[in-house]
């Protein structure tokens, strides 16, 4: 059994350090992710503020024009 999966080759201290290690950067993959979609929100929101500012001068100019 032990010559299918190396694992059971390992002492335990050192298993349990590779999962350390490993949810360590689970952590931080998930940190970046966090970060990267906190950023990409700040973006669009200054899109659709351009848009609606846009908007609202359109609108303000429209209506600030006489009727015939």
């Amino acid at each position: 059994m032990a010559d299918k999966n190396q694992i059971f080759s390992k002492p335990l201290p050192e298993i349990l350090d590779d999962i350390q290690l490993a949810a360590a950067d689970a952590r931080q993959a998930a940190e970046e992710a966090r970060s990267a979609g906190k950023k990409a929100a700040e973006e669009v929101m200054k899109r659709l503020r351009k848009v609606f500012m846009k908007m609202a001068k359109d609108i303000t100019e429209a209506l600030d024009e006489p009727k015939p």
